[in-house]
């Protein structure tokens, strides 16, 4: 059985946000099978920035729906959006 790569655009509830809070509270409110891949931020303008998330998840049957429910509340998240999910042949190592 293989696994999804969800990426996600997230923009923080306020801008002064250290983005470190908001990739932790992200990582907290991720469902047990799921793990942060990897983050990084991306400047949009006038000091707003958005952090680009990947999230790997096993193929499962609803996983995707419910990984974007626990990154849309988690807390300091003020939006998410789905940027697109691929698919892993193989588990990443633990």
């Amino acid at each position: 059985m293989g696994s999804y790569v969800i990426r996600l655009k997230l923009l923080p509830q306020d801008t002064t946000t250290e983005h470190q809070k908001i990739v932790d509270s992200v990582t907290g409110a991720l469902p047990n099978e799921a793990k942060m891949r990897s983050h990084r931020i991306e400047p949009i303008a006038f000091g707003l920035s958005a952090i680009i998330v990947d999230v790997v998840a096993p193929e499962e049957e609803g996983v995707i729906e419910k990984i974007e429910a626990a990154v849309s509340a988690a807390p300091l998240v003020g939006q998410s959006e789905l940027m697109g999910v691929s698919r892993m042949s193989s588990r990443l190592p633990t």
